[in-house]
């Protein structure tokens, strides 16, 4: 049932911070590219990266010069417009935000690139029950994530929904891996590299292809070379999927019907 408290979804807000990604897209139908911030008389446009109640961090490209002069803005209070597609209304929400600007951080090895810190001083109401809704959804993912299931076998040599050619990177390090069995929390995997040194390695990513398409999970190893990703709602969709083609593939009759 969603949460009609704004002062309980605040509590919640307070333990988490909400990453910006495909799933939060679209959930929330948020226009990325339409974010603003309102510095005095300037207005910046910048992409969200995370929401956060102690800290949210939004990019933008700005030059040293600029980054050099908006940093007089950290005093006083401002204004953020977040807007996201209303389709039952076929209209778009905005919503504006008071907040204070932290700092300006470029992002490494990105020209002109930067994080703008941002906290968050007061949020409409209506706003914060948006973010509850959203919070429920995500609760019940994150859920799914962590219910035991039994692991998916991958062929040698299968070419299938999951390639089992990955590869695992940290920074400019690439590693050639095959998947051979996998769960939502864990992709158990065959390396022909010293897995010593790489588990030593901070930033990993496994790089797979997913029904063709791309999909990078972030996520450390275990002792045994096994990748164990974080939480991520597309590789979460994809196993469920998964399982559920392959109950119906193996239900009583299913032969017959196909």
């Amino acid at each position: 049932m969603p949460i009609r408290d704004p002062q309980a979804v605040l509590a919640k807000l307070g333990l988490t911070t909400l990453k910006v990604d495909t799933y939060f897209l679209q959930r929330t139908g948020f226009v990325a590219n339409q974010t603003i911030l309102k510095l005095g008389e300037y207005s910046l446009n910048c992409v969200p990266a995370t929401i956060g109640l102690e800290e949210s961090r939004f990019l933008a490209v700005l030059t040293p010069a600029e980054v050099n002069h908006f940093g007089r803005f950290k005093a006083g209070t401002h204004v953020l417009i977040l807007s996201f597609d209303d389709r039952e209304n076929n209209d778009v929400a905005r919503f504006h935000l008071r907040v204070t600007l932290v700092d300006l951080v470029p992002v490494p090895e990105r020209k002109n690139v930067c994080f703008l810190l941002l906290k968050l001083k007061s949020l409409p109401p209506e706003f914060v029950l948006f973010l509850g809704e959203f919070l429920e959804g995500l609760e019940a993912r994150k859920e799914a994530w962590e219910a035991p299931s039994d692991p998916v076998e991958v062929p040698a040599g299968a070419s299938g929904a999951l390639n089992p050619q990955a590869t695992v990177t940290a920074d400019s390090h690439k590693a050639q891996v095959t998947v051979t069995s996998f769960d939502t929390k864990w992709l158990k995997l065959n390396w022909t590299e010293d897995l010593a040194a790489w588990a030593a390695r901070p930033g990993l990513h496994l790089r797979l292809a997913v029904r063709s398409q791309p999909l990078t999970l972030e996520g450390k190893l275990d002792a045994e070379g096994a990748f164990l990703p974080e939480f991520n709602t597309e590789w979460l969709d994809f196993v469920e999927e998964l399982r559920f083609q392959r109950t119906l593939k193996h239900r009583p009759g299913a032969r017959a019907e196909g």
